[in-house]
């Protein structure tokens, strides 16, 4: 059966280029030596040598073999690494550790530096394997562009951060007595940026080793798919296609059950030698479990023969799109979805798949259901944790061109996803200045014939920049399913989306990306020096320096959540929005410069820990009775009025809320759009809100006037398989949540490690494990799973 092995413990790093860079050809085979092969300390020789060139080397260098080998082949004879070499564990974004610089040209991508990195392991393997198995090599994911060593070759090249990647190296692996196996992967991202944002840098996912047996099946063709729903049956269809990597003949005929039913029995087809063999078929279910958001029914997809079997998870479900909007199993469905880049605070993006979970769950639990891989293909941990607590992904491809490597990088997506329950969409391209040319025309043609090729369930389309006049190339859209728009609702697109839906009212469209709102946690007054914007609305522009008058362009952002949310009401035919972004994230910390180092436009901060407006989200999104009140209530946070008086908001999904300081009520009032408005003197004590449905209670909120902090209070927020969660708290000598809390924090585990941590202050720069500061009273240590946390207020 094929079997999986993770090989991300143990590694050697290498911050920077090494003193001999490895080279990349050779005048004799497996004869690169230094790093890339065994070395003194290790098992096996540099390279097998036979009787006969052991001889020959010696002739040709006074009898010393070694110095034949250097002036045969230019072997590196290096036989020890230098001591900066350190051990890490994957998966490992050096990014996080090196220091932030203030460079203009850097500030977009995080104010780190470009550099290069190298990654060194070596592994043993048995010798029952030998010509019994085959053996491939498989990278999840390398910031930048990456070369490969292995034993003493040169494997090859890698350009894209966002795809992975695999070798066989069946035949160069060494087995038992042979010795050690060496990998060597040098990433480098001083070659060119793929994103305007924080990308992170070196082996920032897992890498496996896959040992498959000899007859196989392929992963990436196993593929069942939902062709129909009708009348409580659905339609599937199902591939899968047999590999036979021996010299003789197989007789195959696979099984493939559903849930442990068997749902499918090819009929016995002989394999010929090293040849592969497509299988195919149409099955009807009965009564199936629909895939859902609200109910994510995944079934386990089993694909079989006498000497391996794939498993797979499978949600029966239809996508359709129309001018009516979105469709889900036959039925109008709207998107409340996100868009989301795939870093996270202390650790980059080096997020392993508790980390991941914990992102979705905390978008999941505002109401969402959608999610926009943004601006790049979805990684395994998003693409499960999706599946599993049911969001409907758009899986977005890099750029829109049609380079051999960046067709063959989306192929190699799409065969590998397109089995993930979560996916509803491809998207070919986000904000492309080609996009809605003749070239870019051309282009998108190729790169949704691939798509088509190989998946026949899920929609395409594209995120396209709008003009104000809603000027559109119809060659263009014609290769899309949906014509998806950013920012259909701002100011400063004008009535371009509309004017497109009025000239063109049989062209599908989507919302694919909408808000980008500044707000910083906890701060509800404009600060340019600290670089923190007002929840209840910034004055601070995108597009305009300093503090901005009211109407001004791009003040508060691109648009404000509720304009975001009446242009969706008015405009149901857009399907949904997809909100910029779910979490703040490193780089791009518009509207400001250094020393700000992340984003503000998350609705939850680079921690998770939501933002005021997370509720109003939750308010609209969500029916279990929830309400939320802001600002904070100490004084020296709040903006009052020459009167002394200060604005209060309330969130709710009930039907009343009524405002309370002191136990003394300011009065009922009814919800519009899930909000509640008040202004009231400012007095120190508790502000309270309550919410009703039918003249009953069903939901409070408060906020405190705090005292100095007493103690940081450790919470774990999310406790996943090998990794854990921990929010530390501010409390009071009351008990109650200090809100302006700011004091730095030492942290010590008596087992375990410290993963990272962080705040969510847009100009933390601390990159130290051992110490946090609070930030509003909050911060974040990610810790492995079992750690004993330990912390002491500095």
């Amino acid at each position: 059966m094929t079997k999986k092995e993770l090989l991300d413990k143990n590694w050697l790093f290498h911050y920077g280029e090494l003193e001999r860079q490895p080279l990349k050809t050779t005048k004799k085979a497996v004869s690169l030596g230094g790093p890339t092969a065994p070395l003194a300390n290790e098992n096996g020789s540099r390279l097998p040598i036979s009787a006969g060139g052991n001889h020959f080397l010696k002739l040709i260098a006074q009898g010393n073999a070694e110095q034949g080998l250097l002036n045969l082949a230019g072997t590196d004879l290096t036989d020890k690494l230098s001591d900066n070499w350190e051990k890490i564990d994957l998966p490992h974004d050096w990014n996080r550790k090196v220091p932030y610089v203030n460079q203009p040209e850097k500030l977009m991508s995080g104010s780190k530096p470009d550099a290069v990195g190298y990654y060194r392991k070596t592994f043993k393997l048995s010798a029952s394997e030998l010509n019994k198995t085959k053996t491939i090599l498989h990278f999840d994911g390398v910031m930048r562009m990456a070369d490969v060593w292995f034993n003493g070759v040169y494997l090859g090249h890698n350009n894209s951060g966002y795809n992975s990647f695999s070798f066989d190296i069946t035949e160069m692996a060494r087995y038992g007595e042979e010795g050690d196996n060496v990998i060597l992967v040098r990433a480098d991202t001083t070659t060119g940026a793929e994103g305007w944002w924080y990308e992170g840098a070196g082996i920032y996912r897992s890498v496996w080793l896959e040992h498959r047996p000899l007859v196989s099946i392929v992963s990436d063709d196993c593929y069942i798919y939902t062709k129909s729903l009708d009348n409580g049956n659905a339609i599937l269809g199902i591939e899968l296609s047999v590999k036979n990597d021996t010299d003789k003949s197989q007789t195959i005929a696979p099984t493939v059950s559903l849930d442990g039913k068997k749902v499918a029995q090819f009929n016995e087809i002989e394999i010929s030698s090293y040849q592969k063999y497509k299988f195919e078929k149409t099955i009807e279910i009965s009564n199936p479990k629909l895939w859902t958001p609200e109910n994510p029914y995944c079934y386990n997809a089993n694909f079989e023969i006498k000497t391996d079997k794939i498993q797979k998870k499978f949600g029966i479900h239809t996508f359709d799109y129309t001018t009516d909007g979105f469709f889900l199993n036959g039925q109008s469905y709207q998107l409340h979805g996100i868009c989301e880049h795939q870093d996270f605070v202390g650790v980059g993006t080096a997020m392993n798949q508790d980390i991941v979970n914990y992102k979705v769950k905390v978008m999941k639990d505002m109401g969402v259901n959608a999610w926009r891989s943004t601006h790049h293909f979805a990684s395994e941990e998003l693409l499960n944790a999706c599946d599993r607590l049911g969001i409907i992904l758009i899986n977005e491809n890099r750029l829109l061109e049609s380079s051999p490597w960046r067709v063959n990088d989306l192929r190699q997506i799409v065969l590998r996803d397109r089995m993930h329950p979560s996916i509803g969409f491809w998207s070919i391209s986000n904000e492309e200045l080609i996009g809605n040319t003749p070239l870019g025309s051309r282009i998108a043609q190729k790169l949704t014939r691939t798509i088509k090729k190989y998946d026949f369930e899920h929609l395409i389309i594209g995120a396209e920049l709008l003009t104000p006049e809603g000027i559109i190339d119809e060659n263009y859209v014609k290769n899309l399913d949906v014509l998806g728009v950013n920012y259909p609702e701002a100011g400063v697109m004008g009535s371009g989306a509309k004017l497109i839906h009025k000239k063109y009212p049989k062209l599908p469209m989507m919302s694919t990306e909408n808000a980008s709102y500044f707000s910083t946690r906890g701060i509800y007054k404009d600060n340019e020096e600290k670089k923190q914007c007002n929840n209840f609305g910034s004055y601070f522009s995108m597009v305009l320096p300093g503090v901005r008058k009211p109407g001004d362009p791009g003040v508060g952002g691109t648009a404000h959540p509720e304009t975001v949310m009446s242009y969706l009401k008015d405009n149901p035919y857009m399907g949904g929005v997809f909100l910029w972004t779910g979490f703040d994230y490193y780089g791009e910390p518009s509207p400001f410069n250094w020393p700000a180092i992340s984003s503000q436009f998350g609705i939850a901060d680079l921690c998770g820990f939501p933002k005021d407006y997370y509720y109003y989200y939750q308010a609209h999104w969500t029916k279990k009775p929830m309400i939320h009140v802001m600002p904070s209530w100490n004084k020296d946070q709040l903006n009052l009025d020459k009167q002394g008086q200060v604005e209060i908001r309330a969130f709710s999904n009930a039907e009343k809320v009524e405002l309370f300081v002191n136990d003394h009520s300011y009065g009922k009032k009814d919800l519009v759009d899930c909000t509640a408005n008040w202004t009231i003197p400012y007095e120190s004590g508790e502000l309270k809100v309550v919410g009703y449905r039918k003249d009953e209670i069903v939901a409070q909120d408060s906020r405190f006037s705090n005292s100095k902090t007493k103690q940081v209070l450790p919470q774990k927020v999310y406790e996943g398989e090998t990794t854990t969660l921990v929010a530390l708290k501010a409390i009071d000598e009351n008990g109650k949540f200090v809100e302006n809390a700011n004091e730095t924090v030492n942290l010590d585990v008596s087992e375990g490690k410290i993963i990272g941590n962080g705040n969510g202050n847009p100009i933390d720069q601390n990159m130290d494990n051992e110490k946090v500061s609070l930030f509003n009273g909050l911060a974040l240590v990610i810790v492995s799973k079992n750690s004993d946390l330990h912390t002491h207020l500095n």
